[in-house]
């Protein structure tokens, strides 16, 4: 039976040590206090947790991912796999797998692309790297579904970080839009109309968002200013709604923003 070390038990960590534990020994280790979990075995420390395993999964945050990545290099057997599952850059993902080759570790990339509070184990998982395919067969043999994607540690991360600014820069946008309409005593109404436009959206209606914004982008910014008036005039913050503006600004050609007539991307037919 593999035997797989997890590092963190956060919300991840427990997840993937509840799914893991049917198919894998596993050892588990966190800095603060650990839960008991049933089939999996806490370690006192991280050097005792990786001892002896075929395969690190690294649950930590980007602060703690090259101290988790030293761990399996100093204590793992020669040739174990490293699994680094936080949130970084490809740039940092790159260096961490640098770091691995040279201490005779393989390293795989691994992307959580969904909240694991959703789908608990059906949790989508995305990895790349030398050792992107091994830490797969260990994932699947959960249940869990994991695509593996071609290229070099850091491609998984990638597309992870897109998601995020999509994800949290709507959230944003929606956070700062709720709150000005709150102020302005529209607060029921905007909501109803918030979810009214974004489940109404369809490829075209995105497409044409963007085809909209090449040809009226001056007017546009115009709108942007004066919603960001609104909301700071009742006392609110437009930090999103003026970077939209800036952003408008540049795709019009504004001197004052820097390089303007920046070309608007589109969206593949």
């Amino acid at each position: 039976m593999t035997r797989v070390a997890i590092l963190g038990l956060g919300e991840a960590g427990r997840m993937f040590a509840r799914a893991l534990a049917g198919t894998a020994e596993v050892t588990a280790w966190d800095p603060f206090a650990a839960p008991e979990i049933d089939g999996v075995r806490l370690a006192a420390d991280a050097a005792e947790a990786v001892s002896g395993a075929d395969a690190v999964l690294a649950l930590t945050t980007a602060a703690h991912s090259a101290e988790a990545l030293a761990s399996t290099r100093e204590h793992a057997p020669a040739g174990a796999l490293h699994g680094d599952f936080a949130t970084g850059g490809p740039a940092g993902k790159r260096d961490l797998a640098e770091r691995a080759a040279a201490g005779g570790i393989r390293f795989a990339d691994a992307a959580i692309m969904a909240p694991v509070r959703r789908g608990a184990a059906g949790t989508p998982v995305l990895v790349s790297g030398d050792g992107a395919g091994d830490l797969a067969a260990i994932l699947t043999a959960a249940g869990l579904p994991v695509e593996v994607l071609p290229g070099p540690p850091g491609t998984a991360a990638a597309r992870k970080l897109l998601r995020s600014l999509l994800v949290k820069g709507l959230t944003g946008v929606m956070i700062e839009s709720l709150r000005a309409a709150e102020r302005e005593g529209l607060g029921d109404w905007f909501g109803e109309h918030l979810v009214d436009t974004l489940t109404g959206l369809d490829r075209a209606a995105l497409a044409g968002f963007l085809d909209g914004t090449a040809t009226h982008a001056g007017r546009r910014i115009e709108e942007m200013e004066a919603a960001a008036d609104m909301a700071e005039a009742a006392g609110g913050r437009a930090d999103i709604a003026r970077a939209v503006a800036r952003v408008l600004a540049l795709v019009a050609g504004d001197p004052a923003a820097g390089e303007g007539g920046e070309a608007v991307p589109r969206l593949a037919p």
